[in-house]
């Protein structure tokens, strides 16, 4: 059946817009965000998912307010138009693509609300294809870009309201699309063996820097990389597509972490650029948030479940209990501080997720406490 973004011509296959290339069940387009004051007061999530071969649509919106997270998750049948991203009582809106989007929650009836729109400050950063599995097999084809930005607007849980200013609220985007495992096949629902990715993002001045990693169980490498990019003033200057990126040839970190947990609790990062030059920096969380409150491998709310129709739920849990050992608990975002010498220069987060053997720090088990 067709829609009406078949009018315009952007297909890439004889079939609707619609319609993926591939029948395989674990298509997905998706939507990600984090946001966060710079003193980790308040941070938060927003994502939209559509899993066309699936049928399947889903959105979730999470914040941390006075130490509990609060979720609210809705999942519904995927609409025929590809461009309706709304969810029960959760919306998006491109409201200037690559620039400026809107994100909308309703709480009448679950107590948790928002009104959000995030506005660029880098060009959106192609971080490419990803092809990859083991044993030649294809597990994961996808293609991802990014941005960071800031955020204006304000959220409201059982009828307390935040402000959310720009001026102290910044925050990433991404959008990925392509194949990898999602709902039952999720790395929690059936084990991923060994598991070491990071992300560190961080915000000096001027600077936007992004740091990743993700390794094998003896901590060899897959990924090892890093780039800076320029900000700007105002969204509308936000080149469609980054072109001054400036790459690390490489970085290294030390990590502490919470006894008796993989939890990071402090880092010592070294970043070495094309010029000889290097940049070594210490960060400290002031504040967590899980990312299970997006959907992250939730037992009931893992990307692109077939919940039976539309169906919303509110989740909240304290984040001073959070049990450690739980699958859906490892991939875990800090916001942090970042010092030189002892003097605070920026702000940004660290993404973690560690699961199964890690030599490096002798952890052998799979998810929990070593």
């Amino acid at each position: 059946m067709i829609s009406w973004a078949d009018d315009y011509s952007i297909h890439q296959t004889t079939t609707y817009v619609r319609v993926p290339s591939t029948s395989d069940r674990n298509f997905y387009d998706r939507f990600w965000y984090n946001g966060y004051q710079t003193d980790g007061e308040v941070m938060f999530g927003c994502a939209f998912g559509r899993y066309p071969n699936r049928f399947v649509v889903d959105a979730h919106f999470t914040v941390v307010l006075d130490g509990v997270q609060h979720s609210l998750h809705a999942s519904g049948p995927a609409p025929l138009d590809p461009t309706d991203t709304t969810v029960g009582p959760i919306r998006l809106d491109i409201a200037q693509p690559m620039r400026a989007h809107r994100f909308r929650a309703d709480g009448a009836s679950h107590g948790v609300a928002c009104d959000l729109t995030f506005q660029a400050r880098t060009g959106s950063i192609d971080e490419g294809r990803d092809h990859s599995g083991p044993h030649g097999q294809t597990v994961i084809d996808s293609t991802r870009f990014m941005q960071y930005g800031t955020w204006q607007g304000w959220i409201e849980v059982d009828g307390r309201r935040v402000e959310i200013r720009s001026d102290r609220c910044q925050g990433l985007r991404d959008k990925s699309w392509g194949v990898r495992p999602i709902a039952e096949q999720s790395a929690a629902a059936i084990g991923a063996g060994s598991v070491f990715w990071m992300n560190v993002v961080l915000q000096l001045e001027d600077d936007f820097s992004v740091a990743r990693t993700a390794q094998d169980a003896h901590g060899r490498p897959r990924t090892l990389a890093g780039y800076y990019a320029p900000l700007y003033a105002a969204s509308g200057e936000v080149p469609i597509g980054e072109q001054q990126l400036r790459h690390m040839t490489t970085w290294e970190f030390e990590l502490d972490f919470l006894d008796d947990s993989r939890r990071i609790t402090g880092g010592r990062y070294r970043f070495c650029w094309p010029d000889g030059s290097e940049t070594q920096i210490d960060g400290r969380p002031l504040g967590t948030f899980w990312y299970a409150g997006l959907g992250y491998e939730h037992p009931r709310w893992h990307h692109g479940l077939d919940h039976g129709g539309l169906v919303v739920e509110r989740e909240d849990w304290s984040v001073a209990e959070v049990d450690l050992s739980r699958p859906d608990r490892q991939f875990m975002c800090h916001v942090m501080e970042y010092c030189m010498g002892g003097t605070v220069i920026g702000s940004g987060h660290t993404e973690q997720l560690f699961l199964g053997p890690y030599s490096p720090y002798g952890w052998g088990d799979v998810y929990a406490s070593s």
